[in-house]
């Protein structure tokens, strides 16, 4: 099949805005808590007042007066937390203790109240909604009200106290609570992990090779989750050909300082002679250069943090073609090209004389270390590029431009080449990501992309979900 003379059909598009979750815990009603507490205590007491009247009943958790604060379970600082609470005069909202700091996002008649040490800030909510959606990141709370089903942006609330959240020490060592203040029904409290409201950086997770694993007939792809401001990087399933996608992970960065950092862009494959997992990434982290990992742990499943090794810093002047740590380093790509016995890698860098990104391709015989340039893109604005391989010749493919629709570069041996869609989208610097499923008889080449449509006034919270199709004959 020639990809490069084949139309890529639109096969479906969508917005994905918070709607898909990871389980991480929540508040259950089925049982008295307040009561039977002489073999368990499922929701430890934090403070509570004397004239505190609370009971569990009709799978609900009601307050009638006084106030109480229960440890809902773990803090974690890319976790969402959710309450639904119908309260009259009442008050409710959450507390998120770290080792040495804590904070509160209270919902009071007509307004929403925060606490974090000196930082105290009150704003109205002129909502009626009983649901109440608070995403955490490091330094900040987004809050947001359930309207119509879909959660709406109230405000974010930042606190200096809590920029270090994703420290590890810090964080496993608090909680997450749940208050409550008088006259007030609970009906659920839940927390979790999130697709945030937008989601970029679309790539397979694919076996040493780079043939895309299949497990019960889905594969996996990496991508970022663009909150209101920042990302993580979200582990998905996909049914190929459909629209059955699932949140099933989220992967987090440790480079040797204890933090949880959400770097993202990530290269992900399973040696299976070594039995190990070997990725790439972009650690915007630390300096916004490339690091590495080797590590056992299935990383599609679950919250997983990777200790990765930073790349050493390229000395100052030196030309862009050396394998070395250069400063805005982006979107790394690799695999073992099994017919050269060498390892391949792609790194989109910043030219010197147009400081716009272009891909530099290496060839080594390690996967981490030892890599030779022998190659550039052509000038442009390149990104997103993943190797592939169709019918046996390997190639390359990336977006490019942020003033075009759609304008994808096709790199294979005989030169590069423009891709064609037949309703354009997905573009303005979009992902290459064109993955071959073997389906019945038959191998379909579809291609996951993503546009730049800003899902906040945050310049990096794109983009909306494309899926293309190049059938075979065709």
């Amino acid at each position: 099949m020639d990809i490069t003379k084949t139309v890529f059909k639109r096969q479906f598009a969508m917005s994905m805005y918070k709607n898909l979750k990871l389980p991480l815990g929540e508040m259950t009603f089925s049982k008295d808590f307040v009561m039977e507490t002489r073999r368990g205590d499922l929701y430890p007491i934090v403070s509570r007042t004397e004239d505190c009247t609370e009971f569990v009943l009709h799978n609900r958790y009601l307050v009638e007066q006084g106030s109480v604060e229960r440890v809902v379970g773990q803090f974690f600082p890319y976790a969402t937390y959710e309450i639904n609470c119908h309260s009259r005069n009442g008050e409710y909202g959450f507390g998120f203790q770290l080792r040495d700091a804590k904070a509160y996002v209270i919902r009071r008649k007509g307004k929403l109240s925060f606490w974090a040490g000196e930082v105290q800030e009150c704003v109205p909510v002129e909502n009626d909604s009983d649901t109440m959606v608070i995403s955490c990141r490091p330094g900040a709370f987004d809050v947001y009200f359930e309207i119509n089903g879909r959660p709406e942006l109230a405000h974010t609330f930042k606190a200096e106290s809590f920029a270090r959240s994703h420290d590890q020490k810090g964080f496993s060592n608090g909680y997450a609570s749940v208050v409550i203040k008088g006259d007030a029904e609970v009906k659920r409290v839940r927390f979790y992990i999130d697709n945030g409201i937008s989601i970029a950086d679309i790539r397979p997770i694919r076996y040493e090779n780079g043939r895309v694993m299949m497990e019960a007939g889905k594969l996996y792809f990496t991508a970022s989750i663009r909150m209101q401001e920042e990302m993580f990087q979200g582990v998905f399933s996909w049914v190929p050909g459909t629209a059955d996608v699932a949140l099933t992970g989220a992967l987090y960065y440790d480079a040797g300082d204890g933090l949880w950092c959400g770097d993202v862009a990530a290269s992900v494959l399973y040696h299976r002679e070594k039995k190990a997992w070997l990725l790439w990434v972009c650690s915007f982290n630390h300096g916004h250069v490339l690091a590495h990992a080797a590590f056992e742990g299935d990383p599609r499943f679950g919250v997983n943090v990777i200790d990765v090794k930073l790349m050493e810093k390229a000395p100052e002047g030196a030309d862009i073609s050396l394998f070395a740590g250069f400063e805005g380093d982006e979107d790394p790509d690799f695999l073992y090209d099994s017919g050269k016995n060498r390892w391949m890698m792609a790194v989109c860098r910043l030219d010197r004389e147009s400081r716009k990104y272009r891909y530099v391709f290496f060839e080594s015989d390690q996967p981490f270390e030892g890599y030779t340039c022998i190659g550039m893109g052509r000038p442009g604005e390149e990104t997103g590029g993943s190797f592939v391989t169709v019918d046996g010749e390997l190639h390359f493919v990336c977006g490019n431009s942020f003033s075009a629709k759609s304008e994808y570069r096709i790199y294979r041996k005989d030169g590069m080449h423009t891709a064609q869609f037949n309703f354009p989208d997905g573009g303005f610097r979009g992902w290459g990501t064109v993955i071959p499923v073997q389906q019945g008889s038959r191998t379909r080449y579809y291609w996951l992309t993503f546009d730049r449509h800003n899902g906040s006034s945050y310049n990096w919270s794109y983009g909306n979900f494309y899926c293309f199709e190049a059938k075979e004959g065709e």
